[in-house]
C-alpha cells in the first residue's frame, strides 16, 4: 500500500514538473531574442520610460512596440502611465533575479 502512494506521489511530482518545465520554456523563448533581452536587462534597476528604453534600443517605433507587445503578453513587463508618459517595470520577480543572475555572470 505504502509503495502505491510513493509511485502515485512521484507521478503527481512529474506531471507537476513537466507543466512547469513548459512554463519555464516559454518564458526563456521569449527571453531568448536579444531585442527583448536587451530591454530586460535595463529594467532590472527599476522602471523606465517607454522613451528612454526605444532610443536605448536603436529599434523604430514598430519594432519596439512589437517587442514589449510580446513581453507584455507573456507577463514579463508592468506598464504604468502618467499623463503622456509610458513607463515600463519587470513585473515578474523570478524573471527580474533571472536577469540579475544574467547580469552578472555576463555583463561583469
Amino acid at each position: 500500500m505504502q509503495n502505491d502512494q510513493i509511485v502515485e506521489t512521484a507521478v503527481v511530482d512529474l506531471m507537476e514538473m513537466k507543466s512547469r518545465v513548459i512554463d519555464v520554456a516559454d518564458v526563456l523563448k521569449t527571453l531568448s531574442h536579444p531585442d527583448r533581452l536587451f530591454v530586460l536587462c535595463q529594467l532590472v534597476d527599476g522602471e523606465q520610460g517607454a522613451g528612454q528604453l526605444q532610443s536605448n534600443s536603436n529599434l523604430s517605433q514598430s519594432a519596439f512596440s512589437q517587442h514589449l507587445s510580446v513581453l507584455k503578453k507573456a507577463g514579463l513587463v508592468g506598464i504604468r502611465k502618467e499623463a503622456q508618459h509610458v513607463y515600463y517595470s519587470l513585473k515578474d520577480q523570478r524573471v527580474a533575479g533571472l536577469i540579475s543572475q544574467l547580469h552578472s555572470l555576463y555583463c561583469h
